[in-house]
């Protein structure tokens, strides 16, 4: 089934031409690029991170807008079904992406209670950057897509090529973030999102161990887990004394186009590490994830 456009039209591959011919992606992206968000900050948001999955039921009490921001070669893809209006979101950097779409998947599939679907599909991210890694990332979600078997309907692709400015002779993306309304059932341009859930240090931190895009979110208990991980740590208080340009150069796979608080979150990151160089010793005590439930004030509890 695969990858659809309008008009019953099948996609084979991806293609810019076909996308940028499609009179109903053409008629979206025009939409949504016609109001943008300066910032979102509803108690009643779930906020994923870079290399995280949310998936979120329609009937959700304490979660009605899910979003992801801060996104230069990563690419953000929302996935929903249409039968029942459930939202799985991924904030994808490159790692193990095919997982990532096999994980969004089950979590919307586990939901529901027949087995045919149909899902609507909205991407964006990635610029025409120098090194290729955002050609790169749309053509293996794409690929990752096309290889499945469910059949999805692209409703939003603002992706690389199709999401670049050009400012002084240098590229930038034009989106940095998404948002998706689901009791509105609509996507938005957002580009920077301020409530950003709990364990923010912890979660960037995960970006320097070996694990993948993690399933963040609970649909049925509404919470969200962060389970435990470890890194090497034994750099981080070098790169401290280092000058900002050296850390967008090192840690940043587009410096130029990085948003402002980079930096200053890689630097925070980097002290957390410091103060927990065994997380499972001193953060994930006797080994066991953060668990914290959400209240309808918008706050979040730790309750493991």
């Amino acid at each position: 089934m695969t990858i659809w456009l309008e008009n019953n039209i099948q996609l084979g591959s991806f293609n810019y031409d076909e996308i940028k011919s499609d009179i109903l992606l053409k008629k979206n992206s025009e939409e949504f690029l016609s109001f943008q968000k300066e910032s979102q900050d509803s108690i009643k948001c779930l906020y994923v991170a870079q290399r995280e999955i949310g998936t979120v039921s329609y009937l959700d009490p304490y979660i009605d807008i899910i979003g992801s921001d801060d996104a230069t070669t990563c690419h953000i893809v929302i996935i929903v079904d249409e039968a029942n209006s459930n939202v799985s979101l991924c904030h994808f950097d490159g790692s193990d992406t095919e997982t990532g779409i096999f994980d969004m998947v089950k979590s919307l599939k586990s939901l529901r209670e027949h087995e045919n679907a149909e899902y609507s599909l909205y991407i964006v991210g990635g610029f025409d950057d120098d090194r290729g890694s955002s050609q790169n990332l749309t053509k293996e979600i794409f690929d990752c897509l096309l290889n499945r078997s469910e059949k999805y309907n692209l409703k939003l692709c603002i992706v690389t090529d199709l999401n670049t400015i050009n400012k002084n002779g240098i590229n930038y993306p034009i989106i940095y973030g998404i948002g998706y309304d689901i009791k509105q059932k609509k996507a938005f341009w957002c580009n920077k999102f301020l409530n950003t859930g709990p364990d923010m240090l912890a979660r960037r931190a995960r970006h320097f161990s070996e694990g993948a895009n993690l399933q963040i979110y609970d649909p049925l208990s509404y919470r969200i887990t962060i389970q435990p991980f470890t890194y090497v740590s034994s750099f981080a208080r070098d790169c401290l004394s280092l000058p900002k340009r050296s850390l967008l150069q090192y840690f940043s796979t587009s410096p130029e186009q990085e948003p402002p608080n980079f930096v200053d979150n890689l630097l925070e990151t980097f002290k957390f590490m410091l103060e927990h160089q065994a997380p499972l010793e001193t953060y994930f005590i006797n080994n066991k994830p953060k668990i914290y439930s959400k209240h309808l004030d918008g706050s979040w509890q730790l309750i493991e």
